[in-house]
């Protein structure tokens, strides 16, 4: 395309339909040829372009720098602002309209590239609200993959947020207890499977005045979406029985947990560990143990579900189990449905052991 006003450039761009070996690589550059008045002037100029959209080649072609320009004015020049700027908008145009026409091959065109315009979103940039909208999630209805919008439309009535699992094993969210709640209440979870998805949504709180909220941390009210015809008085009994077996999962495991809770999460497992609302959320804990096996451990919260017949049956043991064991055991088994290696599982062993055969 040719852009004409202030500047004059002339661009030939291609969005590719292979994903390179070296996209994540920490020293690729960008494939953007400079030329001027159609000289070739360089291919190493890193403001062309931002950075996350390095994917994408092409070349430019301007009349309105300087034959001799160095380098180092290359670095800092205002045409070269503009460019970029015109570039960008273009390709997301592009790329918007796409998204909207061609549906299958954008998302195959996803598949290969999302990851890397994601990042557009952890930079502090203009283009957030434009970038927005050509994300696609997969989700926990479907395999097919959606746009922020179409999870708007299949929000509830009440709902004021975008529920979101993030972890980069997409097995390991379809097959987590944190998703019972909202399954069994038809409420879509996106599912956020790349590294980056943790980052930028430190940098984006909303989208059109609905909150991302996390399933794998802080409280979650699910009571408006739940079946109004049950009873919340005897919801209120349930929990208060198991206060007993609260008190001493919090004393002996003190030093291990934040806190013991009822589950509003969990319909058919047992137990599970969640990340504190002001903490880190637990698939980026996991990410900056990945690059530093020196980041301390966060305290979690221990929810446990009273409906469930391991958590009834202990609660009415108490008297004649060893708190300490089925306290630690509880723990284990949370860690194990949360994807965590257990730091001691011959003990689980032994313990899980001694309890079947004395019990």
């Amino acid at each position: 395309y040719s852009a004409e006003g202030v500047i004059n450039y002339k661009a030939l761009i291609y969005l590719p339909t292979e994903q390179p070996m070296d996209l994540f690589h920490q020293d690729r550059k960008n494939k953007i040829k400079l030329y001027v008045q159609k000289i070739f002037i360089t291919d190493d100029c890193e403001e062309i372009i931002p950075n996350w959209l390095r994917f994408i080649p092409g070349i430019i072609d301007s009349q309105d720098i300087s034959l001799n320009i160095s380098r180092e004015m290359l670095q800092n020049n205002p045409v070269i602002s503009k460019i970029k700027k015109g570039i960008t908008n273009k390709v997301i145009n592009e790329l918007s309209l796409l998204s909207k026409e061609d549906e299958k091959n954008y998302i195959k065109f996803w598949n290969n590239f999302g990851a890397v315009i994601k990042e557009g979103l952890y930079e502090f940039n203009e283009h957030h609200q434009k970038i927005l909208p050509l994300l696609r999630f997969q989700s926990s209805e479907s395999e097919d993959f959606i746009s922020l919008d179409t999870y708007l439309k299949k929000m509830k009535t009440d709902q004021k947020e975008i529920y979101y699992f993030a972890n980069t094993d997409k097995g390991h969210i379809r097959n987590s207890p944190k998703l019972e709640a909202f399954m069994a209440n038809n409420i879509p979870v996106l599912f956020m499977t790349d590294a980056v998805d943790e980052f930028w949504l430190q940098n984006i709180q909303n989208y059109k005045e609905k909150i991302f909220k996390s399933v794998t941390k802080g409280d979650l009210d699910l009571s408006n979406f739940k079946d109004k015809t049950k009873n919340s008085s005897e919801d209120s009994k349930i929990d208060n029985k198991f206060n007993d077996l609260i008190n001493v999962l919090k004393l002996e495991l003190k030093d291990k947990i934040s806190d013991v809770k009822i589950s509003n999460r969990l319909v058919k497992s047992p137990i599970i560990l969640i990340a504190e609302e002001a903490s880190m959320d637990i698939n980026m804990e996991k990410i900056m143990k990945m690059h530093n096996k020196d980041t301390p451990d966060s305290k979690k919260i221990l929810e446990i579900n009273p409906k469930h017949p391991m958590i009834i049956k202990i609660s009415d043991s108490l008297k004649k189990i060893d708190h300490k064991k089925i306290s630690n055991l509880l723990l284990d088994q949370a860690n194990i449905l949360d994807g965590n290696v257990l730091s001691n599982p011959t003990n689980y062993i032994e313990t899980l052991t001694d309890l079947f055969i004395n019990n």
